[in-house]
């Protein structure tokens, strides 16, 4: 099992995209057995994903041709013994518009088993504009 943590640059995205990429990982991953969270500060998404190579293998091909972002840069793709979010078919972390309380509010919502120098990096994730 793998676990890859990317960022990318979104296109010009309003609300009801962004609910639709979330509503067609929700009914797509649980075939592929692929569990994560999505996060958008309104300029770039940081997402963590995690399953079977193959799958992940699968999901990043497709990521990298669509154009509702671009610049996908790997952060972080580790072999795994457990899931961090293992029942989490691709949960939305909201990031509040307050920088300063941002990583607080995430650091309460990211999942306890996240491995600490990936924490790190999700939570400086919210420090962007």
């Amino acid at each position: 099992m793998r676990q890859i943590v990317y960022i990318s640059t979104s296109a010009q995205l309003n609300s009801d995209a962004v609910r639709s990429i979330l509503a067609s990982a929700s009914r797509n991953n649980p075939a592929s057995s692929i569990t994560g969270f999505l996060l958008y500060n309104g300029r770039n998404f940081l997402q963590l994903i995690e399953g079977p190579q193959a799958s992940l293998a699968s999901l990043m091909g497709r990521l990298g041709i669509d154009t509702r972002h671009n610049g996908i840069v790997r952060m972080s793709d580790i072999e795994i013994e457990h899931r961090s979010c293992p029942d989490w078919q691709m949960r939305h972390i909201r990031l509040v518009d307050a920088a300063d309380q941002r990583q607080a509010d995430l650091s309460e919502q990211l999942p306890e088993k996240l491995d600490p120098d990936i924490r790190r990096m999700v939570l400086n994730f919210a420090t962007l504009n």
